[in-house]
């Protein structure tokens, strides 16, 4: 099952991007389903796949980010 994930850019050429995930994997992922101009470092992207296909507003990206690493280690703390 795939599923779509939040990402923060961390480097690129305009075709593709690294990104960081939450859990600080970097990875490359294409930016041809990505409408717009490439984005730029610190940008948040939803990724699905190993596509890019949509921008995320760096406040909501931050407090959904902060938010699911509450969330994980409430889990990982639980009995």
């Amino acid at each position: 099952m795939c599923m779509s994930r939040l990402h923060r850019v961390v480097g690129g050429n305009g075709t593709w991007a690294d990104v960081e995930s939450m859990d600080g994997t970097v990875q490359r992922v294409s930016l041809l389903a990505l409408d717009g101009p490439p984005p730029a470092v610190g940008e948040w992207l939803v990724v699905h796949s190993g596509y890019a296909i949509d921008r995320v507003d760096t406040a909501e990206a931050e407090a959904v980010a902060e938010e699911l690493r509450r969330a994980t280690t409430i889990s990982l703390q639980a009995p």
